[in-house]
């Protein structure tokens, strides 16, 4: 009798799991799948705005017999590579000193990266601009003043100038984020094991750390070379001048068309589909038959590496990159900020106050507060309880559907922000509930945590595929249920992951431009749409001010949200 009672509890417990994985995969497709299918049908639609749907395949030969196409591509590819390369290494390095060295400043550190991930980028092309400028630049200002030094020395109009700016924006932030919790959760056995065998640090970091968490590395590259390949506002304002067009900036100025030619532009985004097909066919065979598990119920420690006398070298170089690539710029753009006009140093007066005091004036500016506030707050609360149940059926080796799931969460990144835009639109046009989703502010907190789905889902994924088996075995052999297992077991071992999801979509969801750029209204119009609106209305220098104000919002942010994480990581540890 016993027996069979176990295994009436364990058809249910496997039930309940199917249902799970339904409603998962019922909600993804919605969601997700649905936009994407309104892109496509709008790529093959020829008849003119307004009119009766004719569907055929001129949208897609008048893009891509154009050569500019084509060559728009192959520099999105080239620009994406270029910088995720270097990328990668220095958010490696900067993750394994944070979460496994005994470098000191560790917790600053990873502050400062993290406030680094969440600085608008707008605002900060703006500065570089400012610092790097071939005419006015305060770098080559300065440097012209050497006696050896002929002509500009900068520039960030040019292809290694966009690369740089990619780097100083978000180029390494964003990774070292994802990846020191992950570095954190690896236990110190291995890593013990290879030490007492003679291996050095590095040799430890390189032939065990590194192949343990390869899926999440692989996971981070992918995303943030599908992020590479959707950049927007760096090419727009840096590239376009001298010529420099990728595939963004290409859909952009078809979605600017007098009238809009959405065909094309959607004809254009539908290539990323291939490029998604293509990550998620090598990104599964390279996982294939491999296991990654390293914490199981017999717990886990995380012992740090002794740098020794190099510690204080490590520090220095992680302050050195962060002043650099972050505090300089920044520093410009308070002083753009309180400039006159911008760039215009050699003014009789070229410091004023009046465009912070114009934009705290401004009655825009504490509506588009208040908006953006109860989006990011929504958007995170929705990613952490959406992408953690699916992180974890990703995870798992019962769902079938698995591949079709990790497909779809992947789509919200495969095509431009502008066109994911476009498609939810309409979706919220098509569904009864338009009313309460169109032009609010809950509609576009859905579309952000929509958009967030690929860091959420593979951030959790990565993280419970390091739980073993055995957590789940010991909690239902003691009749706990998988409802109960997952809240009181599986939860709080990855409560370091779920703060950093959490966060990472609250900021995200309060810079965010593109995705809300088509779903706001007058009502719900968030700070990144207004500073968006001052930056193209010519009002640069109010746009530096918002763009500080954001920051320093960011700022608290983070430091309410260290609140949260630390405890959890301490607990970790112990």
């Amino acid at each position: 009798m016993s027996s069979i009672a176990a295994s009436v509890q364990a058809g249910i417990r496997l039930s309940r799991f199917r249902l799970a994985e339904f409603g998962a995969l019922l909600f993804f497709t919605l969601v997700m799948g649905l936009p994407i299918i309104f892109l496509l049908l709008s790529s093959l639609n020829v008849a003119p705005p307004g009119k009766e749907a004719a569907f055929g395949l001129a949208n897609w030969s008048r893009a891509f017999s154009d050569p500019g196409t084509l060559s728009a591509l192959w520099m999105s590819f080239l620009l994406s590579v270029t910088h995720l390369v270097p990328g990668m290494i220095l958010s490696v390095m900067m993750a394994w000193l944070i979460a496994r060295t005994d470098m000191p400043g560790r917790n600053l550190i990873e502050f400062l990266c993290w406030f680094g991930y969440f600085v608008p980028d707008f605002p900060l092309v703006l500065a570089w601009i400012l610092l790097l400028d071939p005419s006015f630049g305060f770098l080559n200002t300065v440097a012209a003043a050497l006696p050896f030094v002929q002509g500009p020395l900068f520039n960030p109009y040019s292809f290694w100038g966009i690369v740089w700016v990619h780097l100083a924006t978000g180029g390494v932030w964003f990774k070292v984020m994802l990846l020191t919790p992950i570095f954190r959760r690896l236990g110190a056995a291995l890593e013990e094991a290879g030490r007492v065998a003679g291996a050095s640090s590095l040799t430890v970091l390189w032939r065990i750390s590194l192949p343990a968490l390869l899926p999440a590395i692989l996971a981070v590259a992918a995303l943030s070379f599908i992020r590479g390949l959707e950049s927007f506002n760096t090419e727009l304002l840096l590239g376009t001048p001298v010529g420099i067009y990728v595939y963004a900036t290409r859909i952009y100025d078809y979605t600017r068309h007098d009238p809009p030619a959405f065909g094309e532009a959607t004809a254009l985004g539908s290539v990323f589909l291939l490029v998604l097909a293509v990550l998620a066919f090598f990104y599964q065979r390279r996982l294939k038959g491999k296991k990654f598990t390293v914490v199981t119920g017999q717990g886990y420690s995380t012992l740090r590496a002794r740098l020794g006398k190099w510690k204080y070298v490590a520090l220095g170089g992680c302050l050195l990159y962060f002043a650099v690539m972050m505090a300089l710029p920044l520093s410009f753009l308070l002083l753009g900020s309180l400039m006159r006009r911008y760039g215009f140093f050699n003014l009789r007066s070229p410091f004023s106050l009046i465009h912070w005091q114009n934009l705290l004036t401004d009655p825009l500016f504490f509506l588009s507060l208040k908006n953006s506030l109860v989006i990011a707050a929504a958007t995170a609360l929705a990613s952490v309880a959406l992408y953690s149940t699916v992180g974890y059926l990703l995870a798992s080796r019962k769902v079938r559907s698995a591949p079709v799931l990790e497909l779809l969460c992947w789509l919200p990144w495969v095509v431009p922000g502008i066109l994911m835009s476009l498609g939810l639109l309409w979706m919220f046009l098509a569904t009864p509930l338009r009313s309460v989703l169109y032009g609010s502010v809950w509609g576009i907190a859905l579309a952000l945590t929509i958009k967030e789905s690929p860091v959420g889902t593979q951030a959790f994924k990565a993280a419970f595929l390091q739980l073993g088996a055995d957590l789940e075995e010991a909690a239902r052999v003691s009749g706990a249920s998988w409802r109960y297992t997952y809240r009181r077991i599986l939860v709080p071992l990855v409560a370091p992951v779920a703060a950093t999801v959490g966060l990472i979509s609250f900021g995200s969801a309060l810079t965010s431009i593109s995705t809300p750029v088509l779903l706001y209204s007058a009502r719900s119009r968030p700070l990144a749409i207004l500073l968006m609106e001052y930056s193209f209305s010519g009002e640069v220098e109010r746009a530096a001010a918002l763009g500080l104000l954001i920051t320093a919002i960011v700022s608290v942010m983070m430091l309410l949200g260290r609140k949260v994480v630390l405890p959890l990581i301490s607990r970790d540890e112990g």
